[in-house]
């Protein structure tokens, strides 16, 4: 079963060089991984508050670095989406999502938890082979 290089279970799920991402992953990679751009965040430090006039100002930036950061994210989802499509990512199968956790740190119950659903599933956690 199955050949050299991939296992039975990715080869069947869309083209064979198409590398596995999530798009929360993708759009992290992008740099667009959060909802909120974060702009506003170390720019809410005013000792002695802002003026009306400097106020509205503020926010007139906030809101234009909001409206390019959704603008960059969505465009990132959209290429992300096009890339699915044609096939050169795909979305990680059950299997290998829980073998990417299961990887993290012993003492998360995640990673845990993960690792008793490989093993009960007949995977070792380790080389992510069938036992």
């Amino acid at each position: 079963m199955g050949g050299r290089g991939a296992s039975s279970a990715t080869a069947s799920r869309g083209k064979a060089g198409a590398k596995p991402m999530t798009e929360q992953e993708y759009l992290g990679k992008k740099g667009v991984g959060f909802a909120m751009s974060g702009y506003v965040i170390d720019k809410m430090k005013q000792p002695n508050g802002m003026t009306q006039r400097q106020r509205e100002r503020f926010e007139k930036e906030a809101d234009a670095a909001s409206k390019e950061y959704q603008a960059k994210r969505d465009a990132a989802r959209a290429e992300y989406a096009r890339k699915v499509a044609s096939g050169e990512l795909r979305q990680p199968t059950a299997v290998e999502q829980m073998m990417k956790a299961a990887k993290g740190h012993e003492d998360n119950a995640a990673t845990q938890a993960a690792r008793r659903a490989l093993e009960k599933r007949g995977y070792d956690w380790r080389t992510g082979k069938k036992m």
